[in-house]
């Protein structure tokens, strides 16, 4: 049995939106009390403008960690088909450090067929 308080998270999907307004976003869950950060996994928009902003996970990872302090971050699901494990690994490792421990990784299948071929995977 678990105990102790429920944690809540928010889902801040990065597409559509520019660094300025999700770390916007992410200071105010942070301020909130929110216990956890959660970006989505692509490298395109899912809707919206196709050309709109969308930013690269882990990348934003890395930086949302240097600017936060307390907040849990990670990726909703990474796409296992999108990188070679040991630079999954590498990366996690890193945002893990730069963020004092504060990340959590999930991994999956990847899904979008049209961002695989758009990208050659």
């Amino acid at each position: 049995m678990t105990t102790g308080r429920p944690q809540f998270g928010i889902d801040t999907a990065q597409h559509q939106q520019t660094w300025a307004q999700l770390l916007e976003h992410v200071r105010f869950a942070e301020d909130a009390g929110f216990d956890g950060i959660w970006l989505f996994d692509h490298f395109k928009a899912l809707y919206g403008d196709p050309n709109g902003p969308c930013l690269e996970a882990w990348t934003l990872l890395a930086a949302l960690a240097a600017a936060t302090t307390r907040i849990r971050l990670g990726p909703m699901v990474t796409g296992m088909t999108y990188r070679h494990p040991s630079m999954l690994a590498m990366e996690a490792v890193t945002v893990d450090h730069v963020s004092g421990g504060r990340v959590e990784l999930a991994v999956g299948a990847a899904w979008f067929e049209q961002e695989h071929r758009e990208l050659g995977f």
